[in-house]
């Protein structure tokens, strides 16, 4: 039901998971549960008679390409107006690093009060015995005793070697204020420099400053949490007094030791990013004449709350009985589970807080989750293999999502860290998504039009394909349109078995403007229900247009006839079928006249069903007669069976045939009906077959 596993190509650790899978292998899941603390009840915030102004700003620190270099300078500079024309350089000394700021002529580039800002950077760190002072043409800065000459030529990005980016602004976090018992005076809310500013009353005595890891508002709806049973969120705090004014305040998240708020911040940040791009992307997309126009398109606003569980050194593997290192999505609940490391190690063991493509490919799940009404059934997902149609949209979606978000055709999940040294860090899955030339993963067979459908990456790639700055077909807008149109989007529909398929024939049936046939051709892809929830007819025996139904099962050296090695493609075919209720007769027969035929089997699924789960599977057939009518082939699954079982066989299956029947008394419902090859037992060779259901023939609707 989840990943198990990182990635080798093996198995994609971000994962969806359904509700009601085990989630007994965490001890905390045990301890009583603490509801998330209410918001800051001020907002607006509170004015006073008679009050002091206070502001600042905050930024949080993070890492490149998840395990990369850290940007732990704290400032962000561009070229600022210090109040006077032309260009000039100044240098400070900064942790131990020396810093170079560029002025050019009286424009304004950066992000708040530059001057201020620099202010505070500078007394903030009071272990350099650095001051700032002065303003426009005055401004200096030196240190006590030898000021420090100006850099020439020097670049208008303060990193430490030229490697090490700058922080990032915290984005409309929540920022709470209380006095010195403990109490909430003051409520506000970071912009999107990271900028802050809110009164006090003006009296003698200490304010506590927290910035929170959430956010509740018109632009980003998310919780960072340390556990399901705590609910508690991170807090970046500093203190100021409120007898005066006071301005350049600086806060900052380390992207160093054990706290990590740096990364508590940067998955808040992602989850903006996300609804951003959302809401840039769709704002118009109901507005005739717009270039984003879609009829029936939705606009995207802003999300419900989702709540982010996350703890530096932690799996949270534990809560769903995984031992190793993993992330997730918990389907119907609008949790997000996010490895913060294993057994305290932050420094070489797998972490996601700083992978930007696992964040988002998470949160994508969440977007299904409300926005397209998923029913993968969650579990692991291989990245170079055939798997469940309806889990490979759900992945290849938020493979996808991810990409666009961040620009970035690729999928990168990375583990270790560089404080640790270069052998104890790198990257467990670098996919490319947008490849030159044959995809290196999950691309299907050339010719097999349908395979697409069953091969996660090959999703993504086509979804990718359809808006690329270069040679894209469409925008984002026809996508989301197909997720929320109010008639026939992924969530409207009534579909228990939704895929690509599904997504595609939504995608058509709006009769749009632009023809994705070339990119699903490319991926080898096919709208509606050929190979997979195929919906039927039912007829007397011999009047099917398509009968009898041919199969041509595959095996491979790996394979070993169970269910994990079976080729849903090749060697299974399923049927849609939607019962009224009462007893249900299912017959199967298939040829035997082929040299080494395939032994095929009959199943019944619930409707939510794990494809091969025990307790999913409702009727599996008995076999009553294999090698009818007594060829001499013998079921090596029933050596001994009776030989006076084979029935009248129906037109179209020849005098040899294998016969398998099943029964039971069913609740009116949605079910699935499996055709499976045994490979293990015969290797097989193509071979026709019929089912019977309460004697009349199904007839499939290719």
């Amino acid at each position: 039901m989840l990943d198990t596993g990182k990635i080798t190509i093996p198995v994609l650790m971000a994962a969806l998971v359904l509700v009601g899978c085990s989630r007994g292998g965490g001890g905390s899941t045990q301890l009583e549960s603490r509801a998330p603390d209410e918001t800051c009840p001020y907002k607006p915030s509170r004015s006073f008679p008679d009050p002091t102004h206070v502001s600042g700003f905050a930024i949080y620190e993070y890492r490149l390409g998840g395990n990369g270099v850290a940007s732990d300078d704290g400032v962000i500079f561009s070229a600022e107006d210090f109040g006077v024309s032309g260009t000039r350089t100044y240098a400070v000394e900064l942790d131990g690093h020396v810093y170079s700021i560029t002025s050019t002529g009286f424009g304004y580039t950066g992000q708040g009060d530059a001057v201020t800002k620099l202010k505070a950077a500078i007394n903030a760190d009071t272990a350099s015995g650095l001051y700032a002072y002065g303003v426009g043409s005055s401004f200096t800065v030196t240190k006590p005793g030898s000021p420090i000459a100006p850099v020439v030529g020097a670049t208008t990005n303060m990193d430490h070697d030229g490697s090490n980016p700058s922080g990032r602004p915290i984005r409309f976090a929540e920022v709470t204020i209380r006095d010195a018992s403990g109490t909430i005076v003051q409520c506000a809310e970071t912009d999107q420099f990271g900028d802050f500013a809110f009164d006090l009353p003006k009296a003698t005595g200490t304010h506590t400053i927290e910035i929170a890891s959430r956010a509740f508002n018109d632009r980003n709806t998310a919780y960072i949490l340390n556990s399901p049973t705590e609910n508690r969120h991170y807090t970046l705090t500093s203190t100021v007094t409120s007898d005066s004014d006071t301005a350049g305040l600086f806060l900052r998240a380390r992207v160093h030791g054990g706290e990590l708020l740096g990364g508590a911040f940067n998955m808040l940040d992602q989850i903006l990013n996300a609804q951003d791009y959302l809401r840039s992307t769709t704002g118009s997309c109901n507005q005739p004449g717009h270039a984003s126009y879609f009829a029936e398109c939705v606009p995207f606003t802003v999300a419900p709350l989702v709540k982010i569980y996350w703890k530096p050194g932690f799996s949270p593997g534990s809560y769903v009985g995984v031992t190793g290192a993993i992330s997730y999505y918990l389907n119907g609940r609008r949790e997000m589970y996010i490895q913060g490391g294993q057994g305290g190690n932050v420094l070489s063991s797998d972490m996601d807080h700083f992978d930007n493509s696992v964040i988002l490919h998470e949160y994508a799940h969440f977007l299904e989750d409300v926005y397209g009404a998923p029913n993968s059934p969650g579990g692991s997902h291989n990245g170079d293999s055939i798997i469940d149609p309806r889990l490979a949209w759900s992945e290849g979606w938020a493979n996808f999502f991810q990409a666009a978000v961040t620009g970035d055709p690729r999928y990168r999940d990375t583990y270790g860290s560089p404080d640790c040294s270069s052998a104890c860090a790198g990257a467990y899955f670098d996919e490319p998504l947008d490849p030159v030339g044959v995809p290196p993963n999950d691309s299907p067979t050339l010719g097999a039009l349908g395979e697409g459908n069953f091969r996660e990456f090959s999703i993504s790639r086509m979804l990718w394909d359809v808006i690329k700055p270069a040679g894209g077909v469409s925008q984002f807008s026809e996508i989301w349109r197909a997720f929320v149109s109010p008639s026939s989007g992924m969530k409207a529909v009534n579909d228990p078995f939704k895929t690509v398929g599904r997504f595609h024939q939504i995608q058509s049936d709006l009769r749009d403007i632009n023809s994705w046939s070339s990119i699903r051709i490319a991926e080898e892809q096919l709208p509606g229900f050929r190979f997979y929830a195929t919906p039927f007819t039912r007829k007397a025996p011999g009047t099917c247009s398509s009968s009898p139904v041919n199969m041509s099962p595959t095996r491979f050296s790996w394979d070993d006839g169970s269910f994990q090695y079976s080729d849903q493609y090749r060697s299974n075919d399923f049927y849609r079928f939607d019962h009224t209720g009462g007893v249900v007769r299912l017959e199967l027969f298939y040829s035997k006249d082929a040299a080494n035929p395939p032994d095929l089997d009959l199943y019944l699924y619930a409707q939510n069903y794990i494809y091969g789960r025990a307790r999913d599977i409702l009727l599996q057939s008995a076999v009553l007669g294999d090698g009818c009518p007594n060829s001499g082939l013998i079921d090596p699954e029933n050596p001994f069976q009776a030989r006076n079982g084979c029935p009248a066989r129906p037109p179209g299956i020849p005098v040899s045939f294998g016969y398998e029947t099943a029964a039971l008394d069913l609740l009116p419902g949605t079910y699935m009906i499996n055709v499976k090859a045994d490979t293990a037992i015969r290797a097989g060779a193509a071979t026709d077959y019929v089912i019977l259901i309460n004697g009349n023939e199904l007839c499939p609707e290719f």
